[in-house]
């Protein structure tokens, strides 16, 4: 789902730290939204004032202020009617500026929402660039428990009665991390990055089949849970006879599964008598780790099989 905030809410979350004050547009600022479409396309959230890509927080620094300044009268006049007719969300006038009597006049005849503040332009954007944007990113719950295994983002999941949860028990005392159970909430970050985390009321809680819910930091200490990490890899637990087509004996059941668009490996592991799931799931981890540095196991035994049958014929 994507989310909105307004210019209002903007204001009332953020005025403390970035010392703002409202000039004019205040009540209009309650129907100003800015909402997150891609990380792809432009404008972008927030940024200084620009008519090429309008961004729709747009920060009015020194420079930006300077240039205004120079502009003849009728180019400025025309350059303030063109930045409202953009219909930004709100612009900020940093650096505790003097705001022009022309660019008050405009937003207040425009219902632009118009607020000073007293800390740099670059400082505002930084700020606001970062946490509007991660207020605003797309997020998806998914089913599963998501853990750190040797410091990887993992997310196994499976069917009713695979085992997720006894696995995720095992890999606990093993010294692995929980971070969520049943339903993490993943947010997409930047194009190449999701984090995963655990809703509130799950926080610290795994459920098991028999013994109920389970307290992982009362019963293993605080360095058992996390509150986020990278998504990197999903282990899929399935019940024998439900393999995914085009599996083989050197590489095993790879794949992908796509998450807010982004592909992200995933690993089929069979669950049956007998097998040690919590060995399997370092294993997998382990390898991931080895591919990511450049290493395939199956692709070194195969030229080593080749180089051995060159050499006998």
């Amino acid at each position: 789902m994507t989310e909105a905030i307004t210019s209002l809410e903007l204001f009332e979350r953020y005025s403390a730290p970035l010392g703002l004050s409202w000039v004019c547009g205040k009540r209009a600022a309650q129907q100003r939204r800015i909402e997150a479409t891609s990380f792809r396309v432009r404008p972008s959230l927030v940024g200084f004032m620009s008519l090429i890509h309008p961004n729709r927080v747009q920060v009015i620094g020194e420079e930006e202020m300077a240039w205004l300044d120079g502009l003849e009268a009728k180019r400025r006049w025309e350059t303030v009617a063109r930045i409202m007719d953009l219909q930004p969300a709100v612009l900020i006038v940093a650096n505790d500026l003097t705001v022009p009597d022309d660019l008050e006049e405009s937003a207040r005849e425009s219902g632009t929402p118009l607020i000073r503040s007293s800390h740099p332009a670059w400082e505002l954007v930084s700020f606001l660039q970062y946490r509007v944007a991660r207020r605003l990113a797309r997020r998806v719950t998914l089913h599963g428990v998501f853990m750190e295994i040797f410091t990887i983002g993992v997310l196994i999941t499976g069917e009713a009665g695979t085992g997720k949860s006894e696995l995720a028990l095992e890999l606990l005392t093993r010294g692995h991390r929980l971070i969520a159970d049943d339903a993490p909430e993943f947010t997409q970050l930047t194009p190449d990055t999701i984090e995963g985390t655990c809703p509130p009321v799950l926080r610290d809680c795994l459920e098991v089949r028999g013994l109920g819910i389970l307290n992982v930091r009362r019963m293993f200490g605080d360095s058992a849970v996390k509150s986020s990490k990278f998504l990197r890899l999903v282990i899929h637990l399935h019940l024998p006879g439900d393999e995914p087509p085009g599996g083989d004996r050197l590489r095993g059941n790879n794949s992908s599964r796509s998450v807010l668009e982004m592909d992200i490996p995933e690993i089929h592991l069979p669950v049956m008598a007998g097998r040690n799931l919590a060995v399997m799931a370092e294993a997998a981890v382990r390898d991931f780790m080895l591919r990511m540095k450049g290493f395939d196991a199956a692709a070194e035994f195969v030229e080593r099989h080749s180089r051995l049958m060159g050499d006998d014929t």
